[in-house]
């Protein structure tokens, strides 16, 4: 992934949650103040060259699945996610998408079959990219600016901004539970109607295609859900109880 010094800190942060690391290193504290100024204003006002940095950026490495997030601070699973979500969106739901075609094949029952998981998949796409751009543009960069918060004392909570644990008990829409229900309903669908090629044969690959995404998508769930959102939610409370007393009553912890 390249980086230049036109680029905001936010979408660098966003991007590759592991440079962090850097631009902490570089900047201290004052990379969370301002995320919209670009690397090279920040770098500018510290006496840093800005080119320079976007290279060390630029040459991030991808971390490797095995890793112990548990014992790392949590922009590097946060990063390991991040390349999930990409993953996802440029290349799973493309490749399934570009299975999809109808042209050419009878109305019924070959095209109406095809035609029936491309409604599915459809809207199971547009729920899917809005929850992890949701993810990316609050969830993910809040659990880390509140970690950074222990780390920089001159760096105090957003509180105001929102809350990592009022958005996980209010969230109850799950992807990974969503494309489950939809691979059921289409194998359930499709069971019974007689397709012949070439709908048979991008049925057979879609569905498998879909199955294959499921795997991934309920492995990357897992993280979120064991390790993630329970440092998160412990993080917060710590952090949220010094400036607003009783805070784990206000969300309902007991």
């Amino acid at each position: 992934m390249n980086f230049t010094p036109a680029d905001p800190i936010r979408k660098i942060l966003r991007l590759r949650p592991l440079a962090v690391e850097i631009l902490e290193k570089e900047f201290g504290h004052a990379c969370w103040l301002n995320p919209d100024d670009t690397l090279s204003a920040v770098s500018e006002s510290h006496g840093k060259e800005a080119s320079r940095l976007a290279g060390r950026l630029s040459a991030l490495s991808p971390l490797p699945p095995g890793t112990d997030w548990s014992g790392k601070p949590v922009c590097y699973l946060i990063d390991h996610l991040t390349r999930n979500h990409r993953d996802f969106r440029e290349s799973d739901i493309p490749l399934i998408e570009g299975m999809l075609v109808t042209e050419g094949l009878p109305v019924y029952p070959d095209r109406y079959a095809v035609k029936l998981i491309v409604q599915e998949f459809n809207y199971f796409r547009e729920d899917f990219l809005r929850h992890i751009e949701e993810e990316e543009t609050f969830l993910y960069p809040k659990i880390m600016r509140n970690e950074a918060c222990f780390r920089h004392k001159e760096l105090k909570p957003e509180a105001h901004k929102g809350s990592v644990n009022l958005y996980l008990n209010l969230e109850t829409h799950k992807p990974e539970i969503e494309l489950k229900r939809m691979l059921t309903s289409l194998q359930e669908k499709l069971r019974n109607q007689v397709l012949h090629q070439p709908a048979a044969e991008i049925t057979a690959k879609t569905l498998s295609a879909l199955e294959s995404f499921a795997d991934r998508l309920f492995a990357h769930a897992d993280l979120e859900t064991d390790v993630l959102f329970p440092m998160a939610a412990v993080l917060e409370k710590e952090l949220y109880e010094s400036v607003i007393p009783g805070f784990s009553r206000l969300i309902g912890d007991n």
